[in-house]
């Protein structure tokens, strides 16, 4: 039952990370696109330059996730990777708790009033021409945080189950 519960977790990180990497291709067919009509033909339409910013935004943000889980963060490694197996798992528990969480909920707190207003306006963008929508966009600074989240305590449970099936001595390696 908790393996199946981590790997339901583990499963929206990984679903948001392959959906991006389709958003990621669209973005640079989109970039060629709107680079080839502006050089060629003197023709630039600004939906189509914005498209590349939200391509961009989504890919950062719903990606997020999909990257911590894939442990591909930057990270300093000057003492954690002589540590053992069972001291990583707690570091990386405390680091989640200490750090992740908090940072994710500030950026959940900080951010209500100005995608909230986005809502209320129904916020669209500010040349013409541009897309309709922007509030939808904005709404990715709550998803990004709560998606990171989910992660996290996907990771919290990993770290357990690998502090709990690791002694100090081995390498023992706990499967997302």
């Amino acid at each position: 039952m908790w393996l199946l519960f981590r790997r339901g977790l583990a499963s929206i990180a990984v679903g948001c990370g392959h959906g991006v990497s389709f958003l990621t291709i669209a973005m640079v067919a989109v970039m060629f696109t709107s680079t080839l009509m502006s050089q060629l033909f003197n023709i630039n339409f600004i939906a189509l330059q914005e498209s590349v910013t939200w391509l961009h935004a989504a890919v950062f943000m719903l990606g997020a996730a999909y990257t911590l889980q894939r442990n591909e963060h930057v990270r300093v490694d000057i003492f954690y990777s002589k540590f053992s197996p069972r001291t990583q798992a707690i570091v990386d528990i405390l680091g989640t708790l200490l750090f992740l969480f908090p940072m994710c909920g500030f950026i959940l707190y900080s951010s209500i009033s100005f995608v909230e207003l986005s809502w209320r306006l129904s916020e669209g963008s500010a040349e013409a021409g541009g897309l309709p929508g922007v509030f939808l966009l904005k709404t990715l600074i709550w998803v990004m945080p709560v998606l990171i989240m989910i992660e996290g305590l996907n990771q919290i449970l990993r770290n357990i189950d690998q502090w709990r099936h690791s002694s100090n001595h081995t390498n023992t390696e706990v499967p997302l």
